[in-house]
């Protein structure tokens, strides 16, 4: 039912740069038994009790999710913690849509607005804004033009001066 993978603590797996990669270290993501899974506290729990994430769990917030912090490969601002109140405020459809929409919109920016330098960069930027501003964002860009790195460096121009 629910094609994109995502953390069950809220990381959204599929705008991780780990989840866009070809070859043997890329990750599947979390609900779909990723590289990180297996050791996770919070991937167990909501395993062991069949929730769909541990925001809809009676027990949320509890210390494992608490305990939750950025990866090492990827600064996601602790975006978890709004991921969990969008679910616990609209419901996991709602925010799963909504998370379509970002990995559409992240998939876009990679192909027409990535130098080869900045998927890490585009990842944490998809993962950390809202979506109204990412859309603001893609809107502005369409109109660029010019070699890949001017499009590039234009592209970061637009997201500076939207996010300021």
């Amino acid at each position: 039912m629910y094609e994109l993978p995502y953390g069950f603590c809220g990381i959204m797996c599929a705008l991780c740069n780990r989840h866009i990669v070809n070859g043997s270290s890329g990750c599947n993501g979390c609900s779909h038994n990723g590289y990180y899974s297996e050791p996770c506290k919070v991937a167990n729990c909501c395993r062991e009790k069949q929730v769909l994430h541990c925001a809809l769990c009676e027990a949320f917030p509890c210390d494992k999710v608490k305990k939750v912090g950025d990866f090492s490969d990827l600064d996601t601002k602790e975006h978890y913690v709004k991921v969990c109140r969008c679910i616990t405020e609209n419901g996991f459809d709602f925010w799963y849509d909504e998370y379509l929409e970002r990995q559409k919109l992240l998939m876009m920016a990679l192909e027409k607005y990535n130098n080869g330098k900045m998927k890490r960069y585009l990842c944490e930027l998809f993962m950390s804004k809202e979506l109204k501003i990412l859309q603001q964002i893609m809107e502005e860009a369409k109109s660029l033009s010019g070699s890949q790195k001017e499009i590039s460096s234009n592209f970061k121009i637009i997201v500076n001066n939207i996010i300021k």
